[in-house]
Order: structure tokens, then sequence, then C-alpha cells
């Protein structure tokens, strides 16, 4: 079973899930702190160099984190298969992921689409759709780090902190269409390249 069904099932029949992000206020007002050298690897530096948090403030960062769940994930670990019905949005944190299409095994990888790094963040359509499918695979490609929130902690945020929801459903949105926009981008220069090469023949 995939982490994302296993949590999806999980919350669905209201288990405790225990791996949420619980950060100290002081300890994170010390991290998000000018006087704090040497920081760059903490979760406040992570966080204010994700685009899709972009206009929070220090303290909606803060807030934010409660939402999310941390997993490590084991080299080759599949995260959420093509097909299943999309729960989680998730953060790299460290490591990385790679994205496939027709992936059925570890030995049989299907099409490889693109690898995402640290800071990268993927998953969103899963989030925001309520039938959403994974259009591909996630695989961690190496022992990697994950944050992800998931459907029923973004309806606790909306309800609980209405302005700071709306603001993460924005930016979300907003990179969304920017992605959409890319591929139809990417699309017309397919089609023109396949109308020269039919031309040709």
């Amino acid at each position: 079973m995939t982490y994302e069904k296993e949590m999806s099932e999980k919350i669905s029949r209201g288990e405790s899930t225990e791996d949420k992000l619980e950060i100290p206020l002081l300890k994170y007002l010390w991290n998000s702190s000018p006087l704090s050298f040497g920081k760059k690897d903490g979760l406040h530096s992570f966080f204010k160099n994700i685009t899709v948090l972009k206009s929070f403030t220090d303290n909606e960062v803060r807030i934010f984190t409660k939402f999310l769940h941390r997993r490590e994930f084991q080299n080759q670990e599949v995260i959420f298969n093509e097909g299943d019905s999309g729960y989680g949005f998730y953060f790299i944190f460290s490591g990385s992921v790679n994205i496939f299409i027709n992936h059925e095994s570890q030995s049989a990888p299907g099409e490889f689409v693109l690898k995402l790094e640290k800071s990268q963040y993927f998953g969103e359509m899963g989030l925001l759709e309520e039938f959403n499918r994974r259009t591909a695979t996630a695989v961690a490609s190496e022992n990697t780090v994950l944050l992800g929130l998931f459907k029923p902690d973004l309806e606790m945020m909306l309800e609980q902190y209405p302005v700071m929801g709306a603001k993460f459903l924005r930016e979300t949105a907003l990179i969304m269409a920017e992605r959409m926009g890319q591929l139809t981008k990417e699309i017309k220069v397919l089609r023109k390249k396949i109308s020269r090469l039919e031309s040709k023949l």
C-alpha cells in the first residue's frame, strides 16, 4: 500500500497519524530571527523559499506547518501510483522524487517524466480536485523527507484560519494556471513540429 493510500484510510477512520510537524513557538521564533546564524537548513528558511508560500508572514508560515505531516521515504519507495485517488500535496524537504507514467514496479518503471528536488512540490491537483485521479506515479529516488498536506488538513485550515487558507488556495491556483500556460505553449510547439514533419512526407 502506498503512503498516500495509507494516510487516506487512517484519516478517514479517524486514527491518529502521529507524524504532524510540531515546532515549539520559541524554537520557531529563534529560527526566524536575524540573530539565528547558521540556520540555512531549518524549517523556517525552507518554507520562506517555497513559491506557494511567498505571501505568508512568518507567523502564518509557523501556523501552516502545524497542518503538515512529515514522512521519511526510502530510496525507490512509492509515494502514490498513477490512477490512485489524489489526496495530498507534498513539499520535498530533502532528497528527490522521480515522476513516471505507466509505472508498474521497480523493474518495470515505465516512462520517466521528470525529477523533482529539494524545495519543489507536487500533487496539488489531488488536494484541490474533489475526484482527482493521479496522472503519474511518484517514487523517492533516494532517501527523501516529504512534508504533506492532506484534504482534511486543508479543510481544517480553511475553517480555523480562513484568511491564511484563502492565501494558500490563491497561490496554488496561480501556480496551476502558470503550469497550464506552459503546457499549452509546449503543445503549440509540438503541433508546429508535427506539421513540419507531415509536410515533408
